[in-house]
């Protein structure tokens, strides 16, 4: 099984990207909404489609085109930098589907210049607990983000992260990337607007950048999300 990625823009001639954030569906959407957020409010551009046969079988129409399962790479600029944002709506099926695609995205990522790679991800809590907390997987991303006042993690979740965003998540120093993963508490809900809008002011502090995402994109988001969730129950939605 071979991961195909398809350039929309000649990476040799872009900017380099510091930082890649990535989210996937999961609890509450969190992360997918920010990121989504970020494609669609801000000045965007579309660098590449990666494809696995490992992706759930569903071709969509998307603007009255059929579409094959695949996720998406964009430039976003945020004036001061680009960042490099990964997204999709759904993750291979299998295990190794799961570690090729994980391997595209960072050699991807260290292709652009990240030196960073944080995916961002809900967690199931209590309707009053309103967390945001790092998990690192090198001590690079760990002082980055205790400098810039965030919690880190040493013990939750649990049981890890799992999936494409593990993967991600925790390989990022063997592509010579910091890297780890964002959690937001969440109720686990479908689409989680407040958890997301926590999330994205966690980000700006704690890394210094400005995320400038109106929450009404955010809310227009999460209506896309319920409606593709209604259209499509057997897709890779929570």
């Amino acid at each position: 099984m071979v991961t195909k990625i398809v350039w929309k823009q000649d990476p040799d001639g872009l900017p380099e990207h510091q930082f890649t954030l990535a989210a996937f569906p999961g609890v509450g959407n969190v992360g997918k909404l920010l990121v989504d957020g970020l494609v669609e409010g801000l000045d965007s551009t579309l660098l590449a489609h990666i494809y696995h046969p490992d992706l759930p079988p569903q071709a969509k129409m998307v603007d009255g085109i059929l579409t094959p399962p695949r996720l998406s790479l964009h430039s976003v600029n945020l004036v001061e930098q680009y960042i490099l944002i990964v997204s999709g709506e759904g993750q291979p099926v299998s295990t190794t589907g799961q570690y090729e695609v994980a391997e595209t995205i960072l050699d991807s990522a260290a292709e652009l210049g990240c030196e960073y790679t944080l995916v961002l991800a809900g967690l199931a809590s209590e309707p009053t607990c309103e967390d945001v907390f790092a998990i690192c997987a090198n001590t690079e991303m760990r002082e980055i983000i205790e400098k810039g006042g965030g919690e880190i993690s040493v013990d939750k979740p649990a049981g890890g992260v799992i999936g494409l965003a593990g993967l991600i998540s925790s390989m990022g120093p063997v592509h010579g990337i910091s890297s780890g993963c964002i959690v937001a508490a969440t109720i686990g809900s479908s689409v989680d607007t407040l958890a997301a809008e926590r999330m994205r002011i966690s980000l700006q502090d704690w890394l210094g950048i400005k995320i400038p995402i109106p929450i009404a994109t955010t809310e227009q988001i999460a209506d896309k999300i319920e409606k593709l969730m209604d259209e499509y129950p057997d897709a890779q939605f929570p």
